[in-house]
């Protein structure tokens, strides 16, 4: 305990913890939270559901990386290049949040889809830029403690955003809720005072820079198309049981209440556990094992939940697999971006990481669209056993390859 602390109290370390806290915030801002609020507002579904596009900048984010790599703001020559990119990204989201809580969403629909993309642009620049200088500023040994600190933060803004904005809407307003969420942006600029970024020199930006010599750094020192693929492959097991996890758990009986309890609040509280065993881990263990461990027990995960959908809604078993799923996602959280940022040189940090990212992205987006015709067409127990089976071909690579496991 009192290495952990002291971990969290480094100066260098300690504000990933509200950077975390505001870089998880605003894609739940405008995920769940804005969709119970259009929805309580009296927008129809079909509505709604436009909503869910605003989120696409997220998976978008790498195509503006070169630039926050390659470009100086004018204040950049105080901060620092990537200090001052997330400086106006926060500011942003400050100032979307804020438009965005005196509308009324039957009667300013577009104004709202409109403050909404502002915030999910600034929130996955943010996002980018933040683990762009977690990469440039902390050695290894630090950057696992750093990245630990930042996630366990992001299970703090992920409560704030979600049962935290619920709780405020009951007992005061949606508007008065999206007025307070702002705090959270404001938690991020401050810590962002608190990081200290060496001074950089403006670069100029083309596509030799700004595209080819990220891709040939990364060729030349990995196993390039290989690395690729694990990336997707890897993330498709656990990105698909999340996308329809909810649905289920309607589907399966539990009612809203118990879903907030036991998967949102309770649930949230187990990931950041996991989060925090991730980081301590992290430091005993090399990557292969790890990734090789987590990727066979995430195939139990899937199967955990086929054996609840068969048992109905029976409370003590929904405990127990939210328990065991969200502690392992949390070590597993840890463990990969670490794993990802490890990858990623300081000269190029933004960018790489964008895209390394965008490989997990992209394609959990595309079949996450296909998930929910699944889950119909096979019956929740074969969905999940479907899922499982998707991280065998990761597996493989895992133990017929190791050059990327070595960082």
């Amino acid at each position: 305990m009192k290495e952990l602390l002291r971990k969290f109290l480094n100066p260098k370390i300690l504000p990933f913890l509200g950077l975390g806290i505001s870089v998880q915030a605003p894609i739940n801002l405008i995920g769940g939270s804005l969709k119970l609020w259009t929805r309580s507002s009296g927008l129809d579904l079909a509505t709604v559901g436009i909503f869910a596009a605003v989120t696409m900048p997220y998976s978008l984010k790498f195509l503006w990386a070169p630039f926050i790599d390659r470009i100086n703001l004018p204040w950049a020559k105080s901060m620092g290049c990537k200090r001052a990119w997330c400086l106006l990204f926060q500011l942003g989201i400050l100032a979307g949040l804020w438009f965005i809580s005196f509308l009324n969403p039957v009667q300013s629909v577009w104004s709202l889809f409109l403050g909404c993309l502002t915030i999910a642009i600034c929130g996955a620049s943010q996002a980018l830029t933040v683990d762009a200088l977690k990469i440039d500023i902390l050695n290894d040994s630090e950057l696992t403690d750093g990245t630990t600190v930042k996630e366990f933060g992001g299970r703090i803004g992920y409560l704030g955003a979600t049962a935290g904005m619920l709780a405020l809407s009951h007992f005061l307003s949606w508007n008065t809720a999206y007025k307070i969420s702002t705090i959270m942006a404001v938690i991020g600029i401050i810590s962002l005072m608190f990081v200290k970024e060496p001074i950089s020199k403006s670069e100029p930006i083309n596509f030799n820079t700004a595209i080819k010599m990220p891709l040939m750094d990364l060729w030349n020192r990995q196993n390039f198309p290989l690395l690729c693929l694990f990336i997707v492959l890897y993330k498709l097991c656990n990105g698909m049981l999340g996308s329809m996890a909810w649905p289920f758990y309607h589907d399966n009986g539990f009612t809203d209440l118990d879903i907030m309890k036991v998967s949102s609040i309770f649930g949230t509280i187990m990931t950041a556990l996991g989060i925090c065993l991730g980081g301590f881990i992290l430091h005993r263990f090399k990557f292969k094992p790890l990734l090789f461990t987590l990727g066979c027990i995430e195939i139990l995960t899937s199967f955990a939940f086929a054996g609840l959908a068969l048992a109905g809604p029976n409370i003590p078993l929904f405990v127990l697999v939210i328990i065991f799923d969200n502690i392992i996602g949390g070590i597993g959280s840890a463990v990969w971006v670490v794993f990802i940022s490890r990858m990623c040189s300081r000269n190029f940090s933004a960018t790489q990481f964008g895209f390394l990212d965008a490989l997990t992205m992209i394609p959990l987006t595309l079949l996450g669209m296909l998930s929910g015709w699944l889950a119909q067409t096979l019956g929740w127990p074969e969905f999940f056993a479907l899922t499982g089976f998707l991280m065998v071909p990761a597996l493989c690579i895992i133990r017929f390859n190791k050059k990327f496991f070595n960082v």
